[in-house]
């Protein structure tokens, strides 16, 4: 089993293959098996390699290179290779790319339309309400909260998050990306982070990099 476990390890992900001197012969799609310790690689054209060849192929994730795959080649076609014997490794600039799942209170805020009835008419307001959340994943970009709000929040609608513990700030701007509906992360939202000022955005780097050097759970 690969030493460096992360939720969705297993699945295809962006690769790119390269010499054990760095130079990029393809990139295509990977997919690493842990228990076998091997990973397949496929993209439209690969050359051939003969077996025992030395080979590295990096998981991509937004363009950046994540997760180092090193090991010997095992089957090699036009379309498809295999490494075995593979050794692994987190690369350092994963650390800020996770998304780390944590357990944390805090409070949200933001603006929603209601409407107000009067004897003869009525109208939509704006107004601002706070509800509790607990941050179930965070990350440099991204924040997932679970909150039992009766009111539902739409995407890319602008939340503002108090989170007095974990990084310690007291405003964290950030849109909605998706609302979670079923499933063991019903009630959740996944937000997207916005700008953050220059000290705390170094107050949640510095939290992110000491979560990653825990064993906290993390996913791509």
């Amino acid at each position: 089993m690969s030493s460096y476990e992360y939720e969705n390890m297993d699945v295809k992900f962006d690769a790119v293959l390269k010499t054990m001197f760095g130079k990029t012969i393809e990139i295509g799609r990977g997919q690493f098996d842990p228990a076998n310790h091997s990973v397949d690689f496929e993209c439209d054209f690969i050359p051939l390699f003969s077996m025992g060849t030395k080979l590295q192929l990096l998981r991509l994730h937004e363009g950046t290179e994540v997760h180092r795959f090193v090991g010997e080649v095992y089957f090699s076609s036009a379309g498809r290779l295999r490494l075995i014997s593979v050794k692994d490794e987190i690369l350092p600039e994963a650390a800020m790319i996770f998304l780390y799942y944590v357990d944390l209170a805090g409070t949200g805020q933001t603006t929603v339309q209601t409407e107000r009835r009067g004897l003869f008419s009525k109208k939509t307001v704006e107004e601002t309400v706070e509800f509790p959340v607990t941050v179930r994943a965070l990350s440099t970009h991204e924040v997932m909260f679970h909150t039992d709000l009766s009111v539902e929040l739409d995407p890319e609608q602008p939340v503002l998050l108090s989170l007095p513990q974990g990084p310690q700030i007291a405003r964290l701007p950030m849109v909605v990306k998706q609302a979670i509906v079923f499933g063991q992360e019903a009630n959740c939202y996944r937000c997207r982070l916005l700008t953050l000022n220059s000290s705390d955005e170094l107050r949640l780097e510095n939290y992110i990099l000491q979560l990653s050097l825990t064993d906290t759970p993390k996913s791509l």
